[in-house]
């Protein structure tokens, strides 16, 4: 089957490790770039070898080689962009978060279906190495049923985009309504939802920490069933701006036995329930520990021999599933339903957030940024 023809619009950051991993795929190749600045657009195109360049966006949405476009521009701008290509005819991938909120995001997933089109968003992480293995470990029941998931993102605001943004008044995240927690908090949220089904009420709190970032860098989510379900599980989702070295962590907690995941480390580590008694559970579990961590060398010796070793390893994997949705008719990777849940609850969560500080006299639209702009922490 010949490979698709990928473009990407917006020729940032992330678009370099969206045409790396577009290389390493079998089902696409990347036939244009596009950016509004004309320079972003050569220099993408020289780096990845790529044949095609655009600054006219129309123009690149009438080039027939072009099947898939991948979005890799600021938020605002994705849903009037995917409206526009999926109206061409185009199939979309979508950088996260997938729109400014889920009122947005609703016209656009209709869309998708009513233009038979493909849609995919950037839940990169659920196709993680790691993240596969876990999903494997669950579903042979090693943990039993899932009790609690613990979602950990550290997030670095000293970084090269936590510089940007504090040095730029008008950076486009400081207008989104959860500013700097909306761009990276899909991430530990959908890590929570692929394990955590059905209708999840929300409390969180935001706070500002930061000496770099006139911001509120930290959040603490806690998410329980909405119907008091008690045999449903929960999760929790910690933000943290001020831990070092940040960490993209996640753990289960099962009524047989917990998995520590680490992404960076591309590890699980188990803690399986209790089979020994007494003083000799002091032994089995540091031996089990030992045991894994010999099979994680193992094996990420051999994924660095075979050069499989690279941060967006899911995100390679998350194109090549969704190319092959396209080719074959196979289920999406990331189902419409569930981009539109993990939308309303980020909604959510910014809503309780503000709602814990905002004056009483804010408007319900005007509190998100009334409380995210102000608040300090003691």
């Amino acid at each position: 089957m010949s490979p698709l023809g990928i473009a990407i619009v917006g020729c940032g950051q992330i678009a370099d490790a969206h045409l790396q991993q577009i290389a390493r795929t079998r089902g696409g190749r990347a036939v244009a770039v596009c950016d509004t600045e004309p320079e972003l657009t050569e220099q993408a195109a020289d780096r990845f070898d790529v044949p095609q360049r655009f600054t006219d966006y129309g123009g690149l949405l009438r080039e027939s080689s072009v099947d898939v476009v991948h979005l890799c521009t600021p938020v605002r701008s994705h849903v009037p962009l995917a409206l526009q290509a999926l109206e061409a005819g185009k199939h979309v991938y979508v950088e996260k978060p997938l729109a400014v909120d889920a009122a947005e995001a609703e016209p656009l997933i209709a869309a998708a279906k009513r233009q038979k089109r493909g849609l995919c968003l950037g839940h990169d992480q659920l196709f993680d190495p790691v993240w596969l293995r876990t999903r494997r470990l669950v579903a042979d029941g090693r943990i039993g049923r899932v009790v609690h998931v613990e979602s950990v993102l550290g997030y670095p605001v000293g970084g090269a985009f936590g510089r940007e943004v504090a040095a730029d008044a008008d950076h486009w995240v400081r207008s989104l309504p959860g500013q700097l927690f909306q761009n990276t908090l899909s991430h530990p949220l959908y890590r929570i939802t692929d394990l955590v089904p059905g209708e999840l009420a929300v409390h969180a709190h935001a706070m500002h920490r930061s000496p770099q970032l006139d911001l509120p860098t930290e959040l603490r989510v806690q998410l329980h069933p909405a119907d008091g379900d008690a045999e449903r599980a929960t999760g929790s989702v910690l933000f943290l701006s001020q831990a070092k070295p940040p960490q993209r962590l996640t753990r289960l907690y099962g009524t047989a036995g917990g998995l520590e995941v680490d992404f960076d480390a591309q590890t699980i580590r188990r803690t399986p329930g209790r089979s020994l008694p007494g003083a000799f559970e002091k032994l089995q579990r540091p031996l089990g520990h030992l045991t894994e961590a010999a099979g994680n060398l193992a094996r990420a010796s051999w994924s660095f021999l075979k050069g499989d070793i690279h941060y967006f390893a899911g995100m390679k994997n998350l194109f090549e599933a969704f190319y092959e949705h396209l080719q074959t008719g196979s289920p999406p990777p990331i189902a419409l339903d569930e981009m539109l849940r993990v939308t309303r609850l980020m909604d959510a969560v910014f809503a309780a957030a503000a709602e814990q500080h905002a004056p009483s006299s804010d408007t319900p639209g005007s509190r998100i940024e009334s409380h995210l702009n102000t608040e300090v922490a003691p």
